[in-house]
């Protein structure tokens, strides 16, 4: 019988899920945030210093929203190469036209009340929990 490796933790994110945080802690402080908690009180998400620290997989549908939060392309953000440059109003250059529908999801999303914003992140919680299956 073979003993367990104590150096093979399931609770160890990968080198991905470690490179993938860095990129959000980055973009989190270029969008001029302090930290993980302010970030998460500012847009009302409860979970996001777990994606930030990588304890937690980072899904597409977060990142999109946290690559618009922040101002960044969600592709760079899960998948890294060149950093995105930034203009003067911080936001990344370049960005596409389909932008726009994103643009005005985020308005709506700020203008929701805390008790909205938290049942939101729930409802996209369960989702992602469901995504794939019948």
């Amino acid at each position: 019988m073979r003993t367990p490796d104590i150096w093979q933790c399931s609770d160890m994110p990968s080198q991905a899920d470690v490179l993938t945080a860095e990129r959000l802690r980055r973009a989190r402080e270029r969008a001029g945030y302090a930290g993980a908690r302010a970030a998460a009180d500012a847009f009302g998400w409860p979970d996001y210093p777990l994606d930030e620290s990588g304890q937690r997989v980072l899904t597409a549908i977060r990142a999109k929203l946290y690559a618009h939060a922040f101002h960044v392309d969600p592709d760079w953000l899960m998948s890294g190469g060149t950093e995105p440059a930034t203009g003067p109003d911080g936001a990344a250059s370049g960005a596409p036209a389909s932008s726009q529908s994103t643009d005005e999801l985020a308005e709506r999303i700020s203008r929701l009340t805390d008790a909205q914003r938290a049942a939101l992140a729930e409802f996209l919680r369960v989702m992602e929990e469901h995504q794939g299956k019948p």
